[in-house]
Parts: C-alpha cells; sequence; structure tokens
C-alpha cells in the first residue's frame, strides 16, 4: 500500500532517495522521538550499511530534498 508522502510518518523500512542525488538510497533503520525535540529517523546507506545518519523527520519527508520510494512487493515470487 502506498502512503501519501507529506502526510504520513515515516516507518522502519522505509526506503528514501536523495533528489538531487538519484543512486543515494536510504533506508530508516528506526525512528528516534524525544519530548524536547522534533522527531528524528537514523537513516542506513543501502549500498554501505556502515553509513548511517540521523536526521530530522522534517528534513526527510521535506519533497525537495528526499522522495519515498515504493515498497517493494514481497507477494511476487
Amino acid at each position: 500500500m502506498h502512503r501519501p508522502f507529506k502526510n504520513a510518518a515515516l516507518q522502519s523500512g522505509d526506503r528514501l532517495v536523495k533528489v538531487d542525488a538519484p543512486d543515494s538510497v536510504w533506508v530508516v533503520a528506526h525512528i528516534v522521538e524525544s519530548t524536547n525535540q522534533a522527531p528524528h529517523a537514523v537513516v542506513v546507506y543501502e549500498k554501505n550499511h556502515n553509513e548511517t545518519r540521523m536526521l530530522a523527520q522534517s528534513v526527510l519527508c521535506d519533497e525537495a530534498r528526499y522522495r519515498r520510494l515504493p515498497q517493494p512487493d514481497v507477494t511476487q515470487p
């Protein structure tokens, strides 16, 4: 199921591509929530799992910076 990007919170496993670097795909590892900060997400570079970043969800949901990729169809063999 495809969720509208602007209105849906990020979830673990979501795949995002940087708009200015289409080969740069990041996967949401987990969400970090704090009582005194905006929600963040830890993302892992798909080509190098040793490269991680923690970014504000507002940055990751900014369509000028990142675009959510559709989830792979796991029902197909």
